[in-house]
């Protein structure tokens, strides 16, 4: 499902014709999650994704494809979607009955196994599970150079310590240092990944994503494309 004309954006376009201080606003977030996606894109977003994917993007966990799609419009071909549920199977937790944007193939994180030189790209990794994980230290260990992660930051909504221990961003182990038996230990988990660059996006009252730009930390230093100020 790759059509020739370009979607525009109708997600952002939904949101900001959205009232954040209306009391349905969580309603109609639900129902936007269950059309496009929990991250809302923005031109700037997918400009820098596509600046730092010379060589393609494989994105795992992709939901209904949107943003796959609008990848695509600015990069066809250059994309490829995975999810271990993909749309409108109707055991998908959140997108059941759903068409999808773009072609989402059947697949989990040992697609990190065969997507370099691409770029792997993981939006809203669903919170406290591995996957998420798995899939960036799978890339890393296959040769992968660049890792996109779309979500929040240690503690929030997306991911667990685990994965965000593997960003790099998160050092302390919680179980260890605090006795906090919700979280798993990190103690053994190197940072594979630095952060160069960051794209806040717009969110949703109570949540805080954006967009993190990472390259392997024993890639060779060179002149970043990016700053490291947000914006």
């Amino acid at each position: 499902m790759q059509p020739d004309t370009p979607l525009g954006n109708p997600l952002l376009d939904a949101f900001l014709a959205s009232d954040p201080h209306d009391a349905a606003t969580a309603a109609t977030r639900d129902a936007l999650i269950a059309r496009y996606g929990f991250a809302i894109p923005d031109d700037d977003a997918l400009d820098a994704i596509v600046a730092a994917s010379p060589h393609g993007i494989v994105e795992i966990g992709a939901g209904t494809g949107y943003w796959a799609r609008l990848l695509h419009d600015r990069m066809p071909g250059g994309i490829r979607a995975f999810d271990t549920d993909p749309p409108p199977s109707v055991t998908s937790a959140w997108f059941a009955g759903s068409m999808p944007w773009f072609e989402v193939r059947h697949g989990d994180e040992t697609v990190a196994d065969q997507a370099a030189p691409s770029t792997l790209l993981l939006v809203w990794p669903t919170r406290n599970e591995t996957w998420g994980m798995d899939a960036a230290q799978r890339h890393h260990a296959a040769g992968g150079t660049t890792l996109v992660f779309v979500g929040e930051g240690p503690g929030g909504h997306t991911g667990d310590d685990g994965l965000h221990a593997t960003l790099g961003e998160l050092s302390v182990c919680a179980p260890c240092r605090y006795g906090v038996v919700s979280s798993p230990c990190i103690c053994e988990i190197n940072p594979r990944w630095r952060r160069v660059h960051e794209i806040m996006i717009p969110t949703w009252p109570g949540f805080g994503d954006s967009v993190r730009i990472f390259e392997r930390v024993d890639h060779p230093r060179r002149r970043s494309r990016f700053s490291l100020r947000r914006g």
